[in-house]
């Protein structure tokens, strides 16, 4: 694991930045806390003195499964973009290659120094892709499922430049400006305060740093519509999206709308 991610991060608990000596066996200096987990490829940054993170709706819990987390990128993922987003969305853009790449541009990631952030990252197609892009930086991918992350830590084993973080998108544990841009790929529409998320990756940000996100705009067909209420999922409008997140402070908006799904890129000024 890099220890090049010690500088920014910061304690879930006490909030204190760059608070381990090392990546494993270290406390914060401050506090005392001391990451936990079991996988020795992924740092544990949950706080459990309040508990377990519990989920909150079921595509939530559905991220906590095994079996999900091992099929997601060949078939869990593409199956639920073409119930939710319309038959035509992945086609757009030529599936998940397609999709990468519309990322990576996003983000200027030729263009920028990292470090980059792969929010909610699941098991690490898009952190692979940003780590084979820019070999030279490092590539931290966050996610709050142990599941995804075990998954991840497996296939991203060959990128030296890459850690795997367990934490909460409410509550990055990482010091402010730490990366040079966000990636946060299908999952905006499953977090419980969209508002706060946004707040927090704006925090992280460098100043000029691009944020991509991709998300489920309103549904093409009454199943769509009926599947995303079923599984307690929020869908934007772009024009939401943009008045949401240009309140909050990142400016120069601009989007891709695929079907009922869409790919944004903002920038912190």
């Amino acid at each position: 694991m890099d220890p090049a991610v010690l500088p920014i991060l910061a304690c879930p608990r006490c909030k204190a930045e760059a608070p381990f000596k090392r990546i494993r066996d270290s406390r914060c200096s401050t506090c005392g806390f001391e990451p936990g987990g079991t996988n020795p490829h992924v740092l544990d940054l949950i706080d459990h003195t309040a508990g377990e993170p519990t989920a909150a709706n079921t595509e939530q819990r559905l991220m906590e499964s095994d079996l999900v987390a091992r099929i997601y990128d060949r078939f869990w993922r593409p199956g639920f973009v073409r119930l939710l987003a319309g038959a035509g969305a992945g086609k757009a853009v030529g599936g998940l290659s397609g999709e990468l790449f519309i990322h990576k541009h996003g983000l200027s990631i030729d263009d920028r120094p990292g470090p980059w952030l792969d929010l909610s990252c699941g098991p690490g197609a898009f952190a692979r892709a940003l780590a084979a892009a820019a070999p030279g930086a490092l590539v931290v991918g966050l996610d709050i499922s142990r599941a995804m992350l075990d998954i991840a830590a497996q296939r991203t084993g060959g990128y030296t430049n890459v850690v795997l973080v367990r934490g909460d998108a409410h509550a990055l544990p990482f010091v402010d400006g730490a990366f040079g841009g966000v990636n946060n790929a299908g999952a905006l529409h499953a977090y419980d305060d969209p508002e706060l998320v946004f707040r927090e990756i704006r925090r992280v940000l460098r100043p000029n740093g691009h944020y991509v996100g991709s998300t489920f705009a309103e549904a093409p067909t009454l199943l769509g519509r009926l599947a995303a209420r079923a599984a307690g999922i929020r869908r934007f409008e772009p024009s939401e999206l943009r008045a949401w997140l240009q309140r909050i402070g990142f400016a120069d908006y601009e989007d891709v709308r695929l079907g009922g799904a869409l790919v944004f890129r903002v920038r912190r000024p």
